[in-house]
């Protein structure tokens, strides 16, 4: 019998998708991730990034990343064997809003698992026996004080989403093909070189291949087709912002408005799994499964560790520089976003606290409701508890890659097609040695976990895992140094298969 496999899945944020056009969510990563120390197993790891809905409720986005994996089984990308020394690992990574899309996951698995159900006939238990690990990137567990001011004007954006859609129609690729390259040769005039606005103009530049051979036709095709269809997604369903809003229009949480309405409360881990299968069988219905409150967030965080699930969360902030673009999409996000007028949105975010940094985990740093990344407010970055998540100095895109500018002939060489812009254009310090520092560790805390990998070296009797194998806080970000390369595959999906599927 073969060794178990272990495999990092990455779950994009808010507005995510794995590639569209010229921008790949997570850049670059592969190529950290190839140069990762793997601790004490040594091991084929393969890359694996979701393709998510953009701006779906985290509940429609959960249950197609349930679907997503379960597909991964059904096709033996993952191995899901009777046991547990038998089984791949499989690590959860997730950015922004892909990390609360992770932790709903988790509430279905578990009470699938209680309903002994199962996803195209692959027995859901088996997939959530898999879970090792679970990182979480600038996630917003507490919602974000963006999404409160931006779910009152959401008519606004879902039109301007349905009015770039229309006019992408209307044009046709050729068109706007030959307006994102004069859009591009003006905003040199004006020194515009990198950011968002950079991004689509080069993505609807492609729409339209120059070099007039079949294949470069067929894939300018699928370039135009693809954001067409993420356009409609946004255009069409923009639920996320109610998920996001840490007070919504009723007036409260939405974790804790869901949980009472399905009648749950506090219990004790052996007592809540019915309750929790009821409510989650009776929000597919509703569908409007979320987070179910913040005391079972807790309740989940203890059986994480009772499975020997390791868990950490990357906190990122960014400070607003005086001298950067007065009207550029980071200062603009960065005020709304500190700029609280509600006290109860400032409860609902979470208290200050003090946690320790990612370079140096023997310095803690203060975090108060205004410190934020251009996007999400720190205190709400902050699971499962201040011990277990570090504070990186990084705009919310940085993380993603997306830290400075680089031509697609400039790139990586994972492909040519590719480069990475500075999205937020932030100044932050964050720089090359700190994505690499940030991801290795990220790749090393998985393996780290892999209680799997670790269980098929011991003998078959071995009782199952009852306790953490490693604490999520054991791997010290510092010490995290490149070592003999791991064998590294990426899987992505085709980007005219929005689930991943077969």
């Amino acid at each position: 019998m073969s060794s178990p496999r272990s495999h990092l899945v990455l779950v994009p944020g808010f507005a995510g998708f794995d590639i569209l056009g010229s921008i790949v969510y997570y850049s670059g990563v592969t190529e950290i991730l190839r140069n990762t120390d793997t601790g004490p197993y040594q091991g084929p790891l393969s890359v694996h990034c979701f393709p998510n809905l953009p701006t779906a409720s985290v509940d429609t986005r959960a249950h197609a990343l349930l679907r997503w994996l379960a597909d991964r089984f059904r096709q033996g990308v993952f191995y899901g064997g009777a046991g547990r020394g038998q089984r791949d690992c499989v690590h959860l990574v997730g950015h922004s809003t892909g990390g609360r899309d992770i932790k709903t996951l988790m509430l279905l698995l578990l009470a699938e698992t209680e309903q002994k159900g199962s996803v195209y006939g692959v027995p859901v238990e088996r997939i959530l026996e898999s879970v090792c690990s679970i990182q979480f990137l600038s996630t917003p567990h507490r919602g974000t004080n963006l999404a409160h001011v931006l779910h009152r004007r959401q008519p606004l954006l879902t039109g301007l989403a349905g009015a770039l859609h229309w006019w992408l129609r209307l044009a046709g690729p050729k068109d706007a093909s030959s307006a994102a390259r004069r859009a591009k040769t003006l905003l040199q005039v004006f020194g515009q070189s990198d950011g968002i606005v950079r991004a689509a103009l080069d993505t609807i530049e492609r729409f339209h291949a120059l070099p007039c051979d079949d294949l470069a036709r067929a894939e300018a095709r699928g370039e135009y087709f693809n954001v067409l269809r993420w356009l409609l997604h946004v255009a069409e369903d923009t639920e996320a912002f109610e998920d996001l809003d840490p007070l919504p229009l009723s007036g409260r949480p939405p974790r804790e408005e869901r949980w009472s309405r399905h009648g749950l409360s506090a219990r004790g881990i052996g007592a809540w799994p019915r309750e929790l299968a009821a409510s989650i069988k009776s929000a597919k219905q509703t569908r409007k499964a979320s987070l179910l409150g913040a005391e079972l967030e807790e309740e989940l965080s203890a059986y994480y560790e009772q499975r020997g699930i390791a868990l950490r969360s990357i906190v990122t902030r960014a400070k607003r520089d005086p001298g950067g673009p007065f009207l550029g999409a980071f200062g603009i996000f960065h005020g709304i976003t500190a700029n609280i007028k509600e006290p109860k949105v400032v409860e609902a975010l979470g208290p200050p606290c003090s946690v320790p940094r990612f370079d140096d985990p023997t310095r803690t740093e203060s975090l108060d409701p205004e410190m934020n990344d251009g996007i999400v407010n720190c205190v709400s970055m902050v699971y499962p508890d201040t011990k277990r998540s570090f504070l990186v100095d990084a705009d919310h895109a940085d993380v993603m890659g997306h830290y400075r500018f680089i031509a697609p002939e400039d790139g990586d060489g994972a492909d040519p097609k590719y480069g990475g812009y500075d999205l937020f254009q932030s100044r932050s310090t964050f720089d090359q040695a700190e994505f690499d520092r940030l991801w290795s560790s990220i790749g090393q805390f998985a393996m780290n976990s892999d209680r799997c990998a670790a269980a098929a070296r011991r003998s078959s009797a071995v009782a199952p895992v009852e306790a953490p194998a490693v604490s999520p806080a054991s791997v010290s970000p510092a010490s995290v140094s490149p070592a003999s390369a791991p064998a590294v595959t990426h899987f992505r999906a085709e980007p005219s298969d929005p689930e991943g599927g077969a």
